[in-house]
């Protein structure tokens, strides 16, 4: 692009920016539709690159971006842009974006706010975005950004929820993804779990992929917000790029109940550790009957049975100054929620209450309790 080129194309945007900002609210289209300051950013960034691709300063541009803007907030009718402006403008930016493929470094956000850009103005209802190219010029930039982004040093998961014969459906997820907790929180799961509500459990295939063309995770990175935004709108077509390759698959079997990491202490017994779904009947399964939370240090609680000497349950471990009676199971909070406990909390517990307490009579014989009214 030429100096003349440049300068009729940054005069074009700045027209088009000022023309939306006074009749933006009468033309907009669904999702599409964004704040001016929004767009305002996109075409800062895309001067920006321009000028720095072209041997141009940006600060002058710039400034007089926002003065255009500032004058234009306070007229009542601006300049509009003839279609022969807005087809220059428009292949304008297709030059642009195929030049940033040739420059050096990360380019995938300066791609992306012209696609962005370019997303809107197609939804601008007075300018035809098919007589001035401004689709065809959208789905080039849209493919240079899935370029960039498949051929970065990426990982990331493609999960593929259910079996051969189940309903299922595609997630995408940043980095190696080789855990059933991970894959539970995702919006397809979420979804197969509200229409599927006799399912306990569904399998799970985690590929996980690399860009680049690569196959050694060497010097790999997980996915990023971008890179991810690219590839969950690609969706499979992204899978499909000659420099996307699958490196690794692991099977999973995702229980739908969230399942934590616990201590269970039972009398007369070493403790052991379990994991459990993390609902109320599966803590009260655990204990025998209602249950009572006491706080230990470090934040963990302990889960018992509410009723356990009133039941004559056997002693189980002395905790602080009292007795534990019956099963009772150590498990993490957080935000006034059980959670699994650290593999560090698991080992301070399991060694702090280590020995059980001596039991007396047979194994259907009730423990007497004496209790003490004060």
């Amino acid at each position: 692009m030429d100096k003349s080129n440049f300068h009729l194309t940054v005069e074009e945007l700045t027209v088009y920016a000022t023309q939306r900002l006074v009749g933006f609210e009468q033309h907009r289209l669904g999702d599409a539709y964004r704040q001016p300051e929004t767009r305002h950013e996109w075409i800062r960034d895309i001067l920006k690159g321009m000028a720095e691709a072209y041997g141009q300063g940006a600060v002058p541009l710039l400034q007089s971006f926002d003065q255009r803007l500032e004058e234009a907030r306070a007229a009542s009718a601006v300049e509009v842009l003839p279609p022969s402006g807005q087809e220059h403008m428009i292949r304008s930016l297709g030059r642009y974006a195929s030049t940033l493929e040739r420059v050096q470094g990360d380019q995938r956000f300066r791609l992306s706010h012209t696609r962005e850009l370019l997303e809107e103005v197609c939804a601008y209802l007075p300018w035809d975005s098919d007589a001035n190219g401004a689709r065809a010029v959208r789905d080039q930039v849209w493919g240079q950004l899935q370029r960039a982004v498949a051929q970065r040093p990426i990982r990331f998961t493609r999960v593929v929820l259910g079996g051969d014969l189940d309903p299922g459906g595609i997630e995408f997820l940043p980095g190696m993804v080789d855990d059933a907790e991970r894959v539970r929180h995702t919006r397809e799961f979420e979804r197969l779990t509200v229409e599927y509500q006799d399912r306990e459990e569904w399998p799970a295939l985690c590929i996980v992929c690399m860009g680049g063309g690569r196959r050694l995770a060497a010097d790999a990175i997980d996915a990023d917000g971008l890179d991810m935004a690219v590839i969950r709108e690609t969706g499979e077509a992204f899978m499909k790029r000659p420099e996307v390759r699958p490196v690794w698959i692991h099977q999973l079997t995702v229980p739908v109940q969230e399942q934590i990491r616990v201590l269970k202490f039972q009398p007369g017994k070493a403790p052991e550790e379990v994991t459990l779904p993390n609902t109320l009947e599966a803590f009260q399964s655990a204990v025998g009957g209602y249950i009572e939370t006491l706080g230990l240090d470090g934040g963990a609680v302990l889960v018992c049975n509410e009723e356990g000497k009133l039941r004559g349950l056997p002693a189980n471990r002395r905790v602080g100054g009292d007795t534990i009676a019956g099963t009772f199971l150590i498990a993490g909070s957080a935000d006034g929620e059980f959670c699994s406990l650290s593999e560090e909390d698991a080992a301070r517990y399991a060694e702090q209450y280590a020995e059980p307490m001596p039991t007396y009579g047979g194994p259907d014989e009730p423990t007497q309790w004496e209790f003490h009214v004060l």
